[in-house]
């Protein structure tokens, strides 16, 4: 793939989306095998013992920019997106083309019907 816009139809951005999560855990109700409350508390969480307390988005960061044509584009999408690969090309292409237009709105407000 060359990165020259002027031969390409399609711009891909790649982000990272990041969230702050908290746990909230009572020191009596973490074990008392050996440790510390606070490594007990750490190994509940990486371990997905314990319910998530709050989150907050922090935002996304862009990993990678390149520009691809649009059968490049297709088989990325295709690759992203398997689930979807009953959908044809033209239906790929227009709602690829419509969610800018309808940006966090959905397919269907983008214009898009099913």
């Amino acid at each position: 793939m060359t990165d020259n816009v002027e031969e390409k139809d399609y711009v891909v951005v790649t982000c990272i989306s990041s969230y702050r999560m908290r746990y909230v855990m009572h020191k009596d109700d973490l074990p008392k095998l050996h440790g510390t409350a606070i490594e007990w508390a750490e190994d509940n969480v990486t371990q997905d013992k314990c319910e998530e307390f709050s989150q907050k988005h922090m935002g996304e960061y862009i990993t990678d920019t390149t520009t691809m044509n649009e059968d490049e584009m297709l088989e990325l999408f295709d690759k992203d997106n398997d689930y979807l690969i009953g959908w044809n090309k033209d239906y790929k292409v227009k709602w690829i083309r419509k969610a800018i237009a309808g940006y966090g709105s959905g397919m269907d407000q983008a214009g898009i019907d099913d």
